[in-house]
């Protein structure tokens, strides 16, 4: 009875699409150039995961796959307010363009998006402050995850060809 019982709560969170999610597997991607405007945290990432070095400014290479970071965006925007009018939640939204540069004839240009929220608390401005650096952080997380799925489907596409 108790593995019939097992067996049905298995099939059911399973069937509701839940999966654990483990490191993400970089394998065929370590030679790759990453080109950035400056150090920013999400070019660090990407180079982090990759194993690669980030060249800060357009200069001739010759070899691919090339991931350029063109720009990131950031905006920030009431999301609550509480009962006496003040705000309770914030909303952070980061944009970053990018271009994927898999050959001299052949690249991706696209716009990829991620947000996040934190509760703000002006009593408690330094905890409000690590919930917004935290945020953050994690935003960076999603837009180099993303980045990097992109990467991996487009040398995929390309190799199919």
């Amino acid at each position: 009875m108790r593995i019939l019982y097992l067996f049905v709560i298995v099939m059911m969170i399973s069937s509701c699409g839940y999966q654990l999610r483990g490191s993400m597997n970089v394998d065929g991607l370590e030679n790759i150039i990453i080109i950035s405007n400056g150090h920013t945290s999400i070019s660090n990432m990407l180079s982090q995961k990759l194993g690669s070095s980030v060249i800060l400014q357009i200069q001739d290479y010759n070899t691919y796959p090339v991931v350029k970071i063109n720009s990131i965006s950031s905006r920030k925007r009431q999301l609550s307010v509480n009962s006496s009018g003040r705000v309770d939640e914030y909303e952070i939204i980061k944009s970053l363009d990018y271009e994927i540069i898999i050959s001299e004839n052949d690249s991706v240009k696209g716009t990829l998006k991620a947000s996040g929220s934190y509760d703000f608390n002006e009593t408690r401005m330094q905890a409000t402050s690590e919930q917004e650096l935290i945020t953050n952080t994690a935003i960076d997380k999603v837009l180099t995850r993303k980045l990097i799925q992109k990467l991996r489907y487009n040398l995929k596409q390309t190799s199919q060809e």
